[in-house]
């Protein structure tokens, strides 16, 4: 039964599927005693019952593939969440991006006599639009990328990309109908490597001229790769120099929807944003934007998580 607001109204709720408590936590911190929203944790341990198809969602895309497996077995309707395109990279300039991007199947990397012109000899990369547990995000030569990929089905989407030096500052700007709802500062780089990071939660301080940057970049990068309801992190870098740009950025680094974004120090109004944009993900209707499809090696590593919960209707992860 729904709780009721004191006036009236109804309660809005967000069901926060997650084994990281911080995330629940930080919702709940920042709404204060707020009466408009109530935070329902998960572990994620177990498929969850319950979530009303008005509610909101917060999970990790292979929570999510694990949840709707689970619910097709019983013969269920699947928790259906918009998302970007994958190819979003390829609708912005190095003018916001600051280095090269590309997206490759596996199976097409693994075909590569040398990396792509413009990527160095480091590169990015990672699983596009997910995590597969023993392909983390991470700087690989090609011997070690096809070498790391010998395990993924053939269309697996990889996004590679080249090195951003010397970074600074990392930002978080939440989009939703054009315009920047929420943002925030989360992690700092110090050190000329870029491997010693305070992040907020250590308490680091931003620099605030940054924020409307931030915010100006990510509504622009929205605006030309037709994106909604999404976080999207930016970087600032240190000085010239960086793929070949006199720019410190802002850039942009990665583009996620809201639902499986982690919440920062966005403030309580900037909260009550963030979660009003996670429950218009279950709406792709009124976003007028495309519905989360997780590619092959995503369904094949998280799609039998709950199996033995399945019921008797046989399922195809």
């Amino acid at each position: 039964m729904k709780a009721m607001k004191i006036g009236g109204g109804r309660e809005r709720v967000c069901h926060v599927i997650s084994h990281q408590g911080w995330i629940a936590d930080t919702m709940s911190s920042a709404l204060d005693g707020s009466r408009d929203w109530r935070i329902v944790r998960h572990d994620g341990l177990s498929p969850v019952e319950g979530i009303g198809p008005d509610e909101a969602v917060w999970t990790s895309p292979g929570q999510l593939i694990a949840q709707n497996a689970w619910l097709e077995s019983l013969g269920r309707p699947p928790i259906r969440l918009a998302a970007p395109s994958p190819s979003w990279p390829l609708c912005l300039d190095r003018n916001l991006l600051g280095r090269r991007v590309i997206l490759a199947e596996a199976g097409r990397i693994r075909s590569w006599k040398a990396l792509p012109p413009g990527l160095g000899t480091l590169p990015w990369s990672q699983v596009s639009q997910g995590r597969v547990t023993g392909f983390r995000a991470a700087r690989r030569s090609l011997e070690t990328l096809k070498a790391d990929l010998r395990a993924a089905p053939d269309d697996a989407l990889i996004q590679v990309e080249g090195h951003l030096t010397a970074i600074r500052e990392e930002w978080r700007v939440t989009v939703v109908g054009g315009r920047a709802v929420n943002s925030s500062g989360y992690c700092l780089h110090a050190g000329e490597t870029d491997r010693t990071i305070v992040t907020v939660f250590d308490g680091a301080r931003f620099d605030p001229a940054l924020r409307p940057l931030a915010q100006a970049a990510a509504v622009e990068a929205a605006a030309k790769a037709d994106l909604d309801a999404v976080c999207i992190d930016l970087v600032f870098c240190g000085g010239p120099g960086m793929a070949g740009h006199e720019k410190a950025g802002p850039f942009v680094l990665e583009v996620d929807p809201v639902w499986c974004s982690a919440p920062y120090d966005f403030g309580r109004a900037g909260m009550e944003a963030f979660l009003q944009a996670v429950l218009a993900c279950r709406k792709p209707d009124l976003l007028a934007r495309g519905t989360y499809h997780p590619e092959s090696w995503m369904l094949e590593s998280f799609g039998r998580r709950y199996r033995s919960w399945w019921g008797p209707r046989p399922v195809r992860p």
